[in-house]
């Protein structure tokens, strides 16, 4: 029985164009803050799903995939920290998810949560 490999099955939540590029967004919850997730260089936003679901359980939450990232569209790399934020800025808006934001940065992704802020 062949396997399936996680890219080919379809994502769970929407893609947003930010920018130049359609990035996945799966959004849980309601309520203030909204909680985003910011994913480590070589991760993408399922893989704090688990986490996610709970945050999700007392206000909204937000996973991602940043451009280039899981089911996010590829892009060309080098890419600035400024390049990510605008990006990130971008989607949170078309998604219509609106501050306050409270930011959840694991290893690089910490770097673009302070960029952010």
């Amino acid at each position: 029985m062949p396997s399936a490999n996680a890219l080919d099955l379809p994502p769970i939540g929407h893609r947003h164009t930010a920018g130049d590029h359609p990035l996945y967004l799966h959004r849980a919850g309601t309520g203030e803050p909204a909680v985003v997730f910011l994913p480590g260089g070589g991760m993408f936003g399922l893989g704090y799903f688990n986490v996610h679901m709970r945050v999700a359980e007392f206000t909204t939450s937000v996973v991602y995939d940043r451009a280039g990232t899981g089911w996010s569209d590829a892009v060309s790399f080098p890419r600035s920290a400024e390049d990510v934020v605008q990006e990130l800025r971008e989607l949170l808006r078309v998604a219509g998810l609106s501050g306050p934001y409270l930011l959840v940065g694991h290893s690089l992704g910490g770097l673009y949560a302070r960029r952010f802020a």
